[in-house]
């Protein structure tokens, strides 16, 4: 492999929600520096003073190719049915992964517990 070409499949496709609960559906090579420009009002004019945002989903390893294809069928569908994909696809990766978080000591968890705790009203 070239070292000079980049990776073929560094695309992602993003879902971001705005202050409105709409749906913003993307495609980047660079996640953090896309949203960056989201947030600062650089990019989709549909975004643009809508803030805050908020990351739904990025589905990462994609060819830019299939990123654009999966975009253009995200955006083809309702709220409601990019709801129920979003969660089928968090559903299907939970049952990938390790759902374990390790800490460092039982003090951490205790103090994890007590934030949360003192921020329910």
């Amino acid at each position: 492999m070239n070292k000079n070409k980049p990776d073929d499949t560094n695309w992602l496709l993003y879902v971001i929600e705005n202050a409105q609960g709409h749906w913003y559906t993307g495609i980047t090579n660079d996640l953090e520096r896309r949203i960056t420009q989201h947030r600062n009002g650089k990019g989709a004019k549909s975004l643009r003073g809508k803030g805050p945002l908020k990351l739904i989903i990025a589905l990462s390893g994609l060819t830019k190719v299939d990123a654009a294809k999966l975009e253009w069928q995200v955006k083809k569908l309702n709220k409601k049915q990019k709801i129920q994909l979003v969660s089928e696809a968090l559903e299907s990766a939970y049952e990938r992964t390790n759902p374990v978080i390790e800490f460092e000591t039982c003090a951490s968890f205790s103090r994890l517990i007590s934030v949360k705790a003192s921020s329910v009203v």
